[in-house]
């Protein structure tokens, strides 16, 4: 009888290293069976999925409260999966809401529990790993400080590095001024509103208003913006024309149009580490509801809410935070960096250092591996 293995990815990041984290299970057990929540990225990698979570995907406490009737039915739609299939284990990716309870539900039918990509600890609810340990078998860290964390608590736990270096491919000779009939002579500026809806809603407006207001000021700028794979074209298309102004909405799977930027204005969340790995300078934004705010600042144990800042210890790039978020206040500081190219330089060769604290590439690699090891040679014979 194959190995089954149940796989929880609820973002669109999670998605995607979950998918790569298939591809190299597959190698490894190519009768592998393979079901769970997750995304389109999981599905063409050919998990089946119960459910498409990672549409759902919410940021902020209240925001989630919206979805606990969904994620209560999922809940259960699971614990029946454990209780029929018997999975040879269960892999928990980010999403510590729901995972959480995916785990201790694995747990009570004694079912091992891998969480790869462990939620940020360190950043937010530090007791919360308390609850990590009452159901993982294993926890695998993409940042390697991490680990002591894990340890002090005595949780089997193994660093095997970042999956964005292997995630981001490295730069081709496309012509992407060509191919989205972007102007090579102007100084392309990202918008980078977010995965989620509730993102897109709250940052999104900000942003168009900002460079409708640089645009005003500087004519050698074209902006453009980058839209998640989980998020409608229509729907960022939808903002782009309220805010009168002509500006490509563009997917960028393959990370080249990015590389092109001079700045970006992005959400806070897992694209500032893509941006801080291209060495792209960037403005971090973050506004979720009041509510949601008001309950993390009672929580987060952190300085920075970017990752970029967060990895490189230090504020290399600013953050507009909830009632920051002001376009007058974007555009001057966007303003400041664009008059000031030593400084922009500066800037993007601090983001640089951040690629040498992600580890080597072969994170899924390494992550399958343990996975395996925990299931064992003759699990599913």
């Amino acid at each position: 009888m194959a190995n089954k293995i149940f796989i929880v990815a609820g973002e669109a990041s999670g998605d995607i290293h979950a998918a790569n984290l298939v591809k190299e299970l597959r190698k490894m057990d190519p009768q592998v069976r393979i079901e769970g929540l997750g995304g389109h990225n999981m599905a063409e990698a050919g998990v089946k999925l119960l459910y498409n979570l990672a549409d759902l995907a919410v940021i902020g406490f209240a925001e989630v409260i919206k979805n606990v009737i969904t994620l209560r039915k999922l809940l259960k739609v699971t614990e029946r999966y454990f209780q029929e299939e018997k999975p040879s284990a269960v892999v928990l990716i980010d999403y510590p809401g729901f995972n959480f309870k995916v785990g201790k539900l694995a747990k009570k039918y004694n079912i091992p529990v891998v969480y790869y990509i462990a939620p940020q600890l360190w950043a937010w609810w530090p007791g919360r790993i308390k609850e990590i340990k009452k159901f993982a078998a294993k926890v695998l860290v993409i940042f390697q400080f991490e680990e002591d964390i894990y340890r002090q608590e005595q949780i089997p736990v193994s660093w095997v590095g970042h999956p964005l270096v292997e995630h981001i491919p490295a730069e081709n000779n496309l012509d992407i001024y060509r191919q989205y009939g972007l102007d090579k002579n102007k100084k392309l500026i990202g918008l980078m509103p977010g995965s989620r809806r509730q993102e897109v809603e709250h940052l999104l407006p900000a942003m168009l208003a900002t460079a409708k207001q640089l645009l005003s000021e500087r004519t050698y700028l074209e902006f453009i913006c980058l839209r998640s794979a989980t998020i409608g074209l229509e729907s960022i298309q939808g903002f782009v024309q309220a805010a009168g102004l002509d500006i490509k909405v563009i997917a960028d799977p393959d990370y080249q149009v990015r590389r092109k930027l001079t700045l970006a204005l992005v959400a806070s969340g897992t694209a500032t580490l893509e941006m801080a790995y291209l060495g792209i300078p960037m403005l971090i934004l973050y506004r979720v509801s009041p509510v949601s705010y008001w309950l993390a600042k009672r929580l987060v144990k952190i300085p920075y809410i970017g990752l970029a800042n967060i990895v490189s210890g230090q504020k290399v790039v600013p953050e507009f935070i909830q009632h920051d978020v002001i376009a007058a206040d974007l555009a001057r500081q966007a303003g400041k960096f664009l008059d000031n190219p030593p400084e922009l330089k500066a800037i993007r060769e601090k983001l640089l250092q951040v690629r040498q604290k992600l580890g080597p590439s072969g994170a899924a690699q390494r992550a399958a591996k343990e996975i395996m090891a925990i299931i064992g040679p003759n699990h599913g014979k």
